[in-house]
Formats: C-alpha cells, structure tokens, sequence
C-alpha cells in the first residue's frame, strides 16, 4: 500500500509540472488562433491523409476502423482551436494524458500519437503562413517534447470516482451494478424506493445517477466495458429518469422563477447531466423547456430568440466541445434580444478545470444540480 501511495504522489508531481509547465508556453495571437480556425478543414484532411498512408496503419491503431481514427482528428482540431482562441494550456495539459488513455484503452498504440501529431506540424506548415505556422507548431513541439510524460500519467490510476457519501454507497453500488448488468427493472426497482418527495429525487440524481455514470464513463475509457454497455447503462438511467422525473411533484409552480432553457452543447451527445439540471429546475418551479443532446447551434440560437429565457444552462462533457458552446454564448452577447440573458455552464469538463468557465463569457458554473438551482435562484433574487 505504501509503495503503492508513493507511486501515486510521484504521478501526481509529474502531471503538476506538466500543467506548469504548460502555463509557461506562450500564448497564441488573435490571427494566428483564426487562421487556424478557418483552415481545420484542409488541415483535418491533410492529416487523415498522412496517417491512411502511414505503414502498418492498422496495426498502429489496434485494428480499429480507420473512422475511430478520423473522429478522434476532426475532435482534435475542435479542441486545439478552443486551446489557442483561449490560450487556456492548463486544459491541454489536462486534455491530453485522458486522450491518450482512452485510444490506448481501445488498442491505439502510443506510438500513434508521436506520428499524429509531427503530422499535424506537417498540415500546418502546409496551410497555414510561416509566422503563424511557428506560432501554433510550438505548442505541438511541447506536446511531442512531453509525450513520455504524458504516456506515464495515462498508465497511472490518478483518476477517482466522485466522493460518496457513505449513506448512500450502498444504493449507488447496486443500482452501478443493475446498470452493467442491463437490469432495467432492478435498476427501476432501486429508484422507485429511494424516492418518495422532490428531495428525494434530487437526492437519488446527485448521490446515485451522477456518480454511477461517471464511475461507468471511466470504465469505458480503460476499457473494462464496452461501448454497448456503456450505451445500456445510459439508455437505462434515460428510462427511469423518464419515469421518475415526475415522482414527489406537488404541481405547485412558483411563477416568480422565471423561464429557462437547459441543453446539452452542440455536437454533445452526453445529456444525462443536462436532464438532471432541467428536471431540478423545473422542481424549483421553473419553466423549464429541455432540448435534449447535440443540438445545432443555429436552431438553439432562434429557439432562444423566439423564448427569451431568464436563464440559458448548457452542458459540456466532452473538451472538444467548449468551442461550440463558446460560439453559442458569444452570438447571444451580440444580439440585443438575449444579451442580458443569464448563463450557466456545468458538465465534467468543467469539473476537472474549475475556472475554465471564465474563458466560455457565461455568468457562471454548477459543479452539480445543488449548486445550479442555487445559482439559478440567486441571479432570479438580485434581478428582483
């Protein structure tokens, strides 16, 4: 055990000299992080290119479709963009070592990486202006430079499971397990009992759900489930929540707390978390109008036109997926109509980098359900 916690200390020294060091890389201009931006495509394309005609491609990549391989390019460039149009490096450093363990988990080799990237300096230089190529390939040289680094925190088990209370550690390990096993009706069973009044509810969504997805989520990226189960899991908590969102409701509706839109972001097809904050809400007597996962940032953009909500709540699991919700936030401060409209950013992205909130231009951040009906109330309280 001791050894054991002195390997832990040592990984967690090495990730806090990673983002350190991190926070010394210099920052990427305006143009330069634009250029990039408005380039993705051909970059995207060039890389793909690369790595299709790169040797023993199949075996580099663990026999994964070359698809696997394409997805994970067009959500790097996502994410690199969101990186240099916020300078936010500390997110990078904390990006990486998950990326890594994640493809690593499905069969990608380390070595993948290495060649992904000298292939993205290879696609940069390519489209992009010497100037603002050097720029941006600085920042792909620290990668590379600390690529073993980031390989070691990947193998490492530094990662832990939300905190329990010990109350409710015995519930939210059996329902964790109704869901593996696809156990719906166990599963139904376990909330049915565990939720009698709206406090419950809240309770069963903060203490069991969130953490049993989030436990179920890292055994996917380390592999010791598949995707099936992972989709089971999620498909499973959709149906209770479908079933019990309504339990302990007293139909009262405080019509001073205004009206709200909860989505998950653009391209985010994660939207259990969003759920739970629309439901909550609703419970706290809010009129709530929930869009659900990936909606397209157009038609979020007229439908919060047309409703004009006190409260916007967007939800980010994925890192890849800040810039969208970036761009959404940024057209509404432009417009007139929905410039004053309160946001509210939450999702495990932001759980895992706390004052990354500030760079989005929201109003705020829930780490959880408690803490989005709080701060909800209060923008609602001092707007009174």
């Amino acid at each position: 055990m001791e050894e054991s916690n002195r390997a832990i200390d040592k990984i967690r020294i090495l990730m806090n000299d990673l983002i350190k060091d991190a926070a010394s890389l210099p920052p990427i201009s305006l143009k330069t992080a634009t250029e990039y931006h408005n380039n993705i495509y051909n970059i995207t394309t060039y890389v793909n290119s690369i790595l299709t005609t790169t040797p023993n491609i199949y075996d580099i990549i663990g026999n994964n479709p070359l698809g696997i391989m394409y997805d994970n390019h067009k959500h790097h460039a996502a994410f690199m963009s969101t990186v240099f149009s916020i300078s936010n490096y500390e997110l990078l450093a904390r990006t990486a070592p998950w990326v890594y363990r994640s493809y690593y988990s499905h069969g990608f080799d380390f070595d993948y990486f290495l060649i992904e990237l000298n292939s993205w300096k290879e696609a940069i230089n390519q489209y992009l202006d010497k100037k603002y190529a050097d720029e941006i390939n600085r920042i792909y040289d620290w990668l590379i430079d600390r690529h073993a680094d980031i390989i070691s925190i990947a193998l490492s088990d530094i990662e832990c499971a939300l905190p329990i209370d010990e109350k409710w550690l015995e519930s939210k390990n059996s329902f964790q397990s109704a869901l593996l096993d696809g156990d719906h009706k166990k599963a139904l069973s376990i909330a049915q009992n565990s939720i009698k009044n709206q406090s419950d509810l809240q309770n069963f969504y903060l203490h069991i759900i969130q953490p049993s997805m989030y436990e179920i989520g890292m055994m996917w990226e380390r592999a010791e489930i598949s995707v099936a189960q992972e989709h089971l899991a999620s498909a499973i908590v959709g149906r209770i929540m479908a079933s019990v969102s309504m339990m302990g409701k007293d139909g009262k509706v405080d019509k001073s707390s205004g009206k709200a839109v909860v989505t998950a972001s653009p391209n985010e097809f994660h939207e259990i978390g969003a759920w739970m904050i629309a439901d909550t809400l609703e419970q706290d007597g809010w009129d709530v109008r929930y869009l659900g996962a990936n909606m397209p940032k157009e038609d979020l953009i007229i439908f919060i036109q047309s409703f004009i909500p006190d409260l916007l709540a967007i939800s980010v699991t994925m890192p890849f997926n800040l810039s969208y919700a970036k761009e959404v936030i940024s057209k509404m401060r432009g417009d007139e109509k929905m410039k004053n409209i309160k946001v509210m950013v939450g999702g495990r992205v932001f759980n895992e980098n706390p004052k990354l909130w500030e760079s989005t231009g929201a109003d705020g951040y829930a780490i959880n359900l408690e803490e989005a009906k709080y701060l909800a109330k209060r923008w609602q309280t001092n707007e009174k």
